[in-house]
């Protein structure tokens, strides 16, 4: 590898694979324990609903959502394990179309197989019928990544690009990067993806980002996100969403208190 002058780069540094491999075990273990408690409150939640007034409609959801949460590590272990031909999504190789650093990061880390694997089962789960697992598996994705950039840093002109130039499934990704690390918020891209987000799933990651990261925005930059959530009518239609929004707008109404920005 060589610097804009022509003159050979240093060597990598010998920490760099150790904390990779010392990081990858972290991420794994903490999503998989997130993805068993999830599910299991969901399922809890299922089983309480049979005695209450919930709609049966809701309750196979609910209870459909958890299940899958629970055998999705299992799940994603057996296909990451298998060769699927044409139908298999090579996310991280989408990644580094735009996004070199970030798709390498996320390959050392060891979580390129599984991320392909993910992304193989939500593009092949079709129908109104499996709009919450499609869900439940972005999320999984969502919390891969964002757990990944807790632990290593990634590289905030990547990210913004690659939820300006990504797919779908991509955009929703750099906002769960964003949810890991704060630093890489990018007002721009929040602002974006309220207004003209690709899925409900992408505006209700903004909206987390938001609600989370109100301390790294400025005061302008949370007049402008707020003014756009309350003019845009797509995000009553959801109930996480809404929810979502109605915590900012509580943020709002308390006493300011300046970013790090």
């Amino acid at each position: 590898m060589s610097d804009v002058n022509g003159s050979p780069a240093p060597a990598p540094s010998t920490d760099a694979p150790a904390w990779t491999v010392k990081a990858r075990p972290v991420v794994d273990v903490s999503s998989r324990i997130l993805c068993l408690v999830l599910g299991g409150g969901l399922l809890v939640g299922g089983l309480v609903g049979l005695f209450t007034d919930v709609g049966e409609g809701q309750l196979i959801t609910v209870l459909a959502a958890g299940l899958l949460l629970l055998v999705m590590p299992s799940i994603v272990d057996w296909i990451g394990s298998l060769k699927l031909g044409p139908f298999e999504v090579h996310l991280v190789r989408e990644i580094a179309a735009t996004a070199r650093g970030t798709a390498n990061t996320l390959r050392r880390m060891g979580m390129g197989r599984e991320l392909d694997a993910y992304a193989t089962v939500y593009t092949e789960l079709r129908g109104p019928d499996l709009k919450a697992m499609r869900g439940a598996i972005l999320d999984r994705i969502v919390q891969r990544v964002s757990n990944a950039s807790a632990v290593q840093k990634f590289d905030k002109g990547e990210v913004k690009d690659l939820f300006m130039r990504g797919s779908p499934i991509v955009r929703v990704l750099a906002l769960g990067l964003m949810e890991g690390d704060p630093s890489l918020i990018d007002s721009a891209v929040l602002l974006e993806a309220i207004n003209k987000s690709l899925t409900g799933n992408e505006q209700y990651h903004a909206l987390k980002v938001i609600r989370d990261g109100w301390g790294q925005l400025s005061q302008a930059q949370r007049t402008e996100l707020l003014a756009a959530i309350n003019a845009n009518p797509q995000i009553e239609k959801g109930p996480a969403r809404r929810e979502v929004a109605r915590e900012i707008q509580g943020l709002s109404k308390s006493p300011w208190i300046p970013s790090n920005t």
